[in-house]
């Protein structure tokens, strides 16, 4: 399949999106989330469930009628084919969508406080979920509809006013995207900000609730210090050097492990936050995994070149990067490894024989490039991962063995020593599609997550709510001054009204539900106790 390196346009349902990208004036930006900022404090719209239900509603009918424009724009950006975009991105947001707006409702109901303390003992103490207020999302490229879109609709959710700063970097896209949501919202809640670093550093000098922020760690180091001025809470999404060990596997099961493999790597050129970056392969059965390897890429890359069905590298810079990486290896060559300047694109490779100290080992590669490294003593590689590549934003561990942790110690050993935003045994990449399940890194991988019910978590706050009457007082006297023998007692007793299951040595168990019934029974009693004393 022949792609151009140039189009001018694209066209929409609704008329004509040019290339290349319409950045934003940077005088509009001040006055653009001005505008939100003023709307969220005057109009307290999104303050109704119904209301973000039917903006979330437009957003997904935005996106889904316009499936095709989205995949030919990546197509066009970066060579991507329309059939990785439709299920890496289309369909598993159109998914989460979905999944949130029939949670909504259940989400945002206020959480009753059990195990309460005398002074609220009888009252109702429950914890509700606030918007923020304004945040900023910015957006990267390798996975822009998904990494933007379900951002966006986690804020929306929330309750929140959204400006969104997606990538330079796929400008058919951007442009696309922007034009779609800025359709579909109302721009009191809505505000898309097109450009590059320039853009970016005056959105950073505006004040935000919080910013949600994805991509590689130095720039996410300067949005954090950013933020730091004015104690902008973030959420950072930093990716890492994530780690495959294959250990114990049958040969049986070698096909079914490289085809997966091969598909978490190369998926989208590599370019992929949580995709393996490298292997580190058990001694005895490296070489017929190697061969296996070797014999699905041939299958799964059928002759390719810049002309064929696969991902092309984002921009110039990357491309250098990763070709120098290629050509300084130490390790070998055993499958791909052609490139095309004119087109960046790199052929899906694989490198044998990798050390740690290797021109692929340095950093996360973000690429169609797959070292392999062998080990024999699991203790000692898990040690070499942590000292080199600690925290990563996913951990992957393939063997035909017990696929759990709680009977497998390989996998008990690992997942317990190195920290991970995620684990995924015998498969990759599948954990970032959930649509209820928290995603997100941890240390050098970032902080935060989102998703589901975790990203309306991540876009609101939790505000304990109490409701305090003035008929209880009785209950309450004894914390009154003057202060005497009498009311010191009460509070020695009603103040901790549970009870010690536990010694000073030994190990301590949990309770029992027996001792949990007598609890509840002793706590009960202490507040009639407290009443009647304060009577006297």
């Amino acid at each position: 399949m022949s792609k151009p390196t140039k189009v001018e346009s694209i066209s929409s349902k609704e008329g004509s999106i040019t290339s290349p990208l319409r950045y934003t004036s940077i005088q509009d930006i001040p006055k653009g989330v001005d505008k939100l900022v003023a709307s969220y404090h005057e109009t307290h719209k999104m303050d109704s469930i119904q209301y973000r239900l039917n903006q979330i509603r437009n957003v997904y009918f935005a996106i889904k009628d316009n499936a095709d424009l989205i995949c030919e724009a990546l197509e066009k950006d970066f060579y991507r084919s329309p059939s990785e975009t439709k299920s890496l991105e289309l369909g598993p947001l159109l998914n989460e969508i979905i999944h949130t707006m029939g949670s909504i409702y259940k989400w945002s109901k206020p959480e009753p406080v059990s195990d309460k303390t005398i002074n609220v003992a009888t009252q109702p103490v429950y914890i509700e979920r606030i918007p923020l207020g304004v945040v900023l999302v910015i957006s990267p490229f390798n996975y822009p509809l998904l990494l933007s879109v379900s951002a966006v609709v986690g804020a929306l959710s929330g309750g929140n006013h959204v400006v969104l700063k997606q990538s330079e970097s796929t400008p058919h896209f951007t442009q696309l995207l922007s034009d779609l949501l800025t359709d579909a919202l109302d721009n009191d809640v809505f505000f898309a900000v097109n450009g590059a670093i320039p853009e970016t550093t005056e959105l950073l000098n505006q004040k935000f609730d919080k910013i949600m922020y994805t991509g590689n760690g130095m720039v996410g180091t300067i949005i954090a210090k950013k933020a730091a001025e004015t104690l902008t809470p973030v959420i950072l999404e930093l990716g890492g050097k994530s780690p495959g060990f294959v250990f114990d596997i049958n040969k049986k099961d070698l096909p079914t492990l490289a085809k997966r493999i091969l598909w978490g790597k190369f998926t989208n050129a590599g370019q992929t936050c949580v995709a393996i970056d490298y292997l580190l392969v058990e001694e005895s059965i490296k070489g017929p995994l190697v061969d296996e390897l070797i014999k699905q890429a041939e299958v799964f890359f059928e002759s390719p070149d810049h002309s064929s069905d696969i991902t092309h590298i984002i921009h110039d810079r990357a491309y250098t990067n990763l070709v120098k990486t290629i050509k300084s290896t130490k390790g070998k060559i055993v499958s791909g490894g052609k490139t095309d300047d004119a087109t960046r694109f790199i052929e899906p490779t694989i490198i044998d024989n990798v050390k740690f100290g290797d021109s692929t080992m340095r950093q996360e590669l973000f690429g169609p490039v797959l070292p392999i490294l062998t080990y024999s003593d699991l203790e000692s590689t898990v040690k070499s991962v942590v000292k080199q590549h600690d925290t990563p934003l996913a951990l992957y561990c393939f063997t035909s063995g017990k696929a759990s942790r709680s009977t497998n110690p390989k996998i008990e050993y690992i997942t317990k020593h190195i920290r991970s935003g995620g684990v995924v045994i015998n498969d990759t990449l599948i954990h970032v599609a959930l649509p209820n399940a928290p995603f997100g890194g941890v240390g050098m991988s970032g902080y935060g997550s989102y998703h589901g019910y975790f990203s309306y978590r991540s876009f609101t706050h939790e505000r304990t709510f109490v409701e305090q009457a003035f008929w209880n007082d009785a209950i309450l006297k004894s914390r009154y001054p003057p202060y005497n023998e009498t009311k010191n007692t009460v509070i020695a007793s009603a103040m901790v009204p549970h009870r010690e299951w536990f010694g000073r040595s030994g190990d301590v168990q949990q309770p029992s539900i027996f001792f949990n019934i007598w609890n509840s029974v002793a706590t009960l009693t202490s507040i009639g106790y407290t009443a009647v004393v304060n009577r006297i």
